[in-house]
């Protein structure tokens, strides 16, 4: 047997297949071939008896007409060796057509026969006349003998044809016939049904195979392509498939799936790592800068009441005093950075959490001139949590708000509950954020307003993941920018250790 492991698969499904089909197919070439040599042994047999009759009858006329056409003398000459032979070969029935009257006469019976009445026995002539028709016409117009198989509705007979002249001229023909027995008939009917059933049922394997290997190469190549694809691209997925093949697919994109979330969980435990080494060096940086920036406030206080008789000193320590103060919220900033997972998780109504924040906001609100939109569910279930670092997230997001529109504008805080979560939603109508903005915009130290430290956002996004949440930051195509905060329920809370 021919090693087929190292061969495509297509290759070898066409030698399964072609191995499969050559048994029927060496059948039917011997039916074809020596059953057909068996049936032409049987035919030409009778051929060579019934050819000898036939040519026997026919040289006797000949003999006995001489150069006498007249059909009497034909008929009578036919009607006297014809009947001597009918008698003697049973079964075998000998004709001849007359030309010039265009009438056969008969003698013998292919069945046993009984005595016929004239009537009888012209619609037996009538029958018999129709049935020679077809060989007798050959016969007539090639001049030649004719051998063949005829047949009625309920029987097959073989006869032989052989042309009557007298002067050179053709005024008959005369043959002899016989029944063909029932069983090689049948045979030869059944075994004719066999083959254009073989040869239809082969056409048909031979089409289903090819289609079923068409379809599973078709389907190959697409897993095929499918893996190149997510060799470039994880989030790629194979089509389905039905059966087996889909079964492979389905196995591939759960695989995909799997090594997708690998991934992520990979990058999110890298990235916090960093965060945790991040916190630390920047928790000591703060506390190497809070006592130096201290000093220089206290000194610029110092100051200002003892030089009170300098002239525009007041203007310059009032400077001092603010970039102190904007580098003291920088290094609180920095601390809370470094230090997010101090929490003390309580349960907690989400609503009178946003309705303390947004009380303690409402005068920046007023003074930057921004309507507040406010739809909190009453209803909304409670969460756990840390209150005051909640707090800390919603009024960073207000803040974030107020800094997008300094000229006045419009907040809309939302509160709603899905099947897992509760979430808090804050859209402001300021210019929206970009595109390549929102990717990074929760990364520490990334700012997009002049003079910010780059924490807020970081430090909001690490106290909502410990939580068990997560939040998100969308822009409108027309501006505006909707930060929304969902937290887990309270009784699927679940702390997370980053």
């Amino acid at each position: 047997m021919l090693p087929l492991t190292g061969k495509s698969l297509k290759f070898q499904v066409v030698a399964v297949v072609a191995a499969g089909l050559l048994v029927p197919v060496l059948v039917m070439l011997y039916d074809i071939i020596f059953a057909s040599q068996s049936d032409d042994v049987l035919l030409g047999n009778m051929q060579e008896r019934l050819g000898g009759m036939a040519f026997y009858v026919a040289s006797t006329i000949e003999a006995r007409a001489g150069s006498n056409p007249d059909p009497a003398v034909l008929g009578a000459a036919f009607n006297e060796i014809a009947g001597r032979m009918a008698r003697s070969y049973p079964g075998v029935r000998l004709g001849l057509y007359l030309v010039g009257e265009d009438r056969i006469l008969v003698q013998g019976f292919l069945h046993e026969y009984r005595q016929l009445s004239p009537e009888e026995a012209r619609r037996r002539e009538a029958r018999v006349y129709r049935e020679a028709a077809e060989g007798i016409n050959a016969v007539k117009a090639t001049g030649k003998p004719v051998a063949r198989v005829g047949e009625t509705w309920d029987d097959r007979f073989f006869e032989q044809l052989v042309p009557v002249h007298v002067n050179g001229k053709l005024v008959g023909v005369a043959w002899a016939e016989e029944r063909m027995h029932p069983i090689f008939a049948q045979s030869t009917r059944m075994r004719l049904m066999i083959r254009y059933a073989t040869l239809f049922a082969f056409g048909a394997g031979a089409f289903g195979m090819l289609s079923i290997i068409l379809t599973l190469t078709r389907r190959v190549g697409q897993i095929q392509r499918g893996l190149a694809r997510l060799e470039q691209d994880l989030s790629q997925t194979l089509p389905e498939m039905p059966g087996e093949m889909g079964q492979i697919s389905r196995a591939i994109n759960h695989l995909a799936r799997s090594l997708v979330e690998k991934e992520q969980l990979l990058e999110e435990y890298r990235r916090s790592q960093c965060l945790v080494a991040l916190g630390r060096l920047v928790t000591n940086i703060a506390h190497e800068l809070k006592n130096p920036v201290s000093i220089i406030k206290a000194t610029a206080q110092i100051m200002a009441s003892n030089l009170k008789h300098v002239p525009a000193l007041d203007e310059y320590v009032k400077m001092i005093e603010e970039q102190a103060d904007r580098h003291n919220q920088l290094i609180r900033e920095l601390i809370e950075f470094g230090r997010p997972n101090d929490v003390r998780f309580e349960e907690v109504k989400p609503g009178e959490l946003v309705s303390e924040v947004l009380q303690s906001t409402a005068p920046l609100l007023r003074q930057h001139n921004i309507i507040l939109d406010l739809d909190i569910e009453p209803s909304l279930p409670a969460i756990k949590g840390d209150r005051e670092r909640l707090k800390q997230v919603f009024v960073n997001l207000i803040l974030n708000a107020v800094q997008v529109m300094p000229d006045g504008g419009r907040l809309s805080v939302c509160g709603f509950a899905t099947q897992e979560a509760v979430c808090i939603s804050f859209q402001d109508t300021g210019p929206g954020i970009a595109e390549e903005d929102l990717k990074q915009i929760f990364q520490p130290f990334y700012t997009t307003k002049p003079g910010g430290g780059g924490l807020g956002l970081a430090l909001s996004d690490q106290i909502v993941k410990i939580h068990g949440g997560e939040i998100r930051a969308e822009s409108g195509p027309e501006g505006g920018a909707t930060f929304t905060v969902c937290l887990p329920r309270s009784s699927e809370h679940e702390v997370r250790e980053d």
